[in-house]
Parts: C-alpha cells; sequence; structure tokens
C-alpha cells in the first residue's frame, strides 16, 4: 500500500452545489487591513502574526505601536531607534540558525 492515493470522482459530483453547512468555509469575507485609512498600522491583523511570532517579534511590535503614535513628518521618523533595534536583533538571529 504507497502512501498516495488518487481519488477519481464524477465531473457532476465535483461541480455539484456544497452543502448549507459548508458554505461558510468557501464564501468571500472581509480580512483585516494590515494598515488603517489613517495610516496607522493595525498591529492585529493576521498578516503580521508571523513576524510578531519570531524571536525579535516584541520589537517589531514596539516600533509599529510608535509608529502609529508618531505624530512627526514624515510619519515614524521618531520611531528610527525601534526599528534598528528590531533589524539588528533579526540579522543576528538569522547569523544563529
Amino acid at each position: 500500500m504507497s502512501k498516495e492515493e488518487i481519488l477519481k470522482i464524477p465531473r457532476e459530483e465535483f461541480f455539484k452545489s456544497v452543502k448549507m453547512e459548508y458554505r461558510r468555509y468557501f464564501e468571500p469575507f472581509e480580512e483585516p487591513e494590515s494598515v488603517y485609512p489613517d495610516g496607522r498600522v493595525n498591529i492585529d491583523c493576521p498578516c503580521l502574526h508571523s513576524a510578531l511570532a519570531h524571536r525579535c517579534g516584541y520589537l517589531i511590535r514596539q516600533a509599529l505601536v510608535c509608529f502609529n503614535a508618531s505624530k512627526t513628518t514624515p510619519r515614524g521618523m521618531d520611531c528610527e531607534k525601534e526599528f534598528m533595534t528590531h533589524a539588528i536583533c533579526t540579522e543576528e538571529a538569522k547569523s544563529q540558525n
């Protein structure tokens, strides 16, 4: 017995309508945006979870919180230290692997 298995279904079954209880998995849904309309970064967006879960993720969170609170023009110019600290941490983590 092999690990791979090919299953064949008739064309009619393939194109048959999905049962109502499973439709919610296929219907489009609103995904949160990574940036709010006012330009702030949405740190709760699932699209950022992998960056925030990194061993240096707490540093990018600090940098993004600083960016969101920034009143400078251009926005975030007062957060250079936080972003540089994150970049250094990320580089060090890469060299350790």
